[in-house]
C-alpha cells in the first residue's frame, strides 16, 4: 500500500521534506491515513522517546532496526497501518 512508503518516509527516521523533525506535522499526516488523534500522539511521543533529534530529522532511509523500533511503536499505540519500507 502506497499509504505505508509515506507513512514511513515521513515518520520514522527518514524525514520529511522541510528540515528536521515536525511532531505536530506528522501527527496530522497519521490523522489523515486512518490513525486517531490519540493514536497520533501515541506515536510522536514513541518516536521522541525513542529516536535522537538528528535520527528523526535524518534524509536517509530508515534502516531494518528502525524500522522494527518504529513498528514496535506502531503497535503500543495501537495503530493498524502496515508498515512496510518504500
Amino acid at each position: 500500500m502506497t499509504l505505508v512508503g509515506g507513512v514511513v518516509a515521513v515518520l520514522a527516521v527518514s524525514g520529511c521534506a522541510a528540515p528536521g523533525y515536525n511532531p505536530s506535522g506528522l501527527e496530522a499526516e497519521l490523522v489523515r491515513v486512518g490513525a486517531t488523534p490519540a493514536q497520533a500522539q501515541c506515536v510522536t511521543r514513541g518516536l521522541t522517546d525513542t529516536f535522537a533529534q538528528n535520527e528523526l530529522g535524518s534524509h536517509s532511509a530508515p534502516t531494518e532496526k528502525e524500522l522494527a523500533k518504529t513498528r514496535d511503536i506502531f503497535a503500543k499505540c495501537e495503530v493498524k497501518l502496515p508498515l512496510q519500507p518504500r
